[in-house]
């Protein structure tokens, strides 16, 4: 049986998250990892965990670390397989419909979003930026569903709004696990800062493609963060 998530060192858990955030910024061998001190900055975590996880992932051989210059990916890092089992292709067919659904309702709220659909989604972007890095895992999660609802409420189309939150329904537990993680968090606000600027420069094609490239970002981190939960 998987360790549960909360059992696991906080050693243990910075390399995981390392390994997502390598896999989800598509790091080649030969990229730059994050600095030590940017990556207690990410995880707010102290150098003494950051060290202990760098030295086992170069004892993996992931890694290398060249003095005075920095780390590097050596090795290209291949992610574990799926492992959501004989359900995992009907969790794409959602993925893949909430990706049409919010990438439409983006370029619809671009052309048709009010003031106060710009100020509820702004109000979440805000709660991210105060919150994203510290430990209000709650707020965090209620904060990205408000901005993709007050977007979708932003498209003036109350059936695609429906149908979203239908969809939604069968990808709530990925999506609150994934930004439970530092490194989702940071992709959360990222994503809808630039969305929020396409929106407000009302931008359809920009919006919907922000809208796209985000959900790729988050889609990313998710399977790798459910495949590390499942490591025993």
């Amino acid at each position: 049986m998987a360790t549960p998530l909360r059992a696991k060192k906080l050693t243990e858990l910075l390399i995981d998250e390392i390994k997502v955030l390598i896999e989800a910024d598509q790091l080649q061998p030969g990229d730059r990892i994050p600095t030590e001190q940017k990556l207690m900055e990410i995880f707010k975590v102290s150098r003494t965990c950051v060290r202990e996880a760098l030295s086992v992932l170069r004892q993996e051989g992931l890694i290398d670390i060249i003095q005075g210059k920095g780390t590097f990916l050596k090795n290209r890092y291949t992610p574990l397989p799926d492992v959501n089992g004989p359900s995992s292709q009907g969790l794409a067919s959602f993925m893949e419909a909430r990706k049409i659904l919010e990438c439409s309702l983006a370029r619809l709220a671009a052309e048709r979003a009010l003031p106060e659909d710009i100020d509820k989604m702004s109000a979440a972007v805000k709660i991210l930026e105060d919150e994203g890095q510290g430990t209000q895992s709650e707020k965090v999660i209620e904060a990205d569903l408000d901005f993709h609802y007050a977007l979708a409420s932003a498209s003036a189309n109350p059936v695609l709004l429906n149908l979203l939150q239908q969809v939604d329904s069968h990808l709530q537990k990925g999506r609150s696990t994934t930004i439970s993680f530092p490194l989702g968090r940071k992709k959360a606000l990222e994503g809808h800062r630039k969305i929020l600027e396409e929106i407000r420069s009302k931008n359809p094609n920009g919006a919907a493609l922000q809208m796209e490239q985000h959900i790729e970002a988050i889609e990313k981190a998710q399977k790798k963060i459910t495949a590390l939960q499942s490591l025993p």
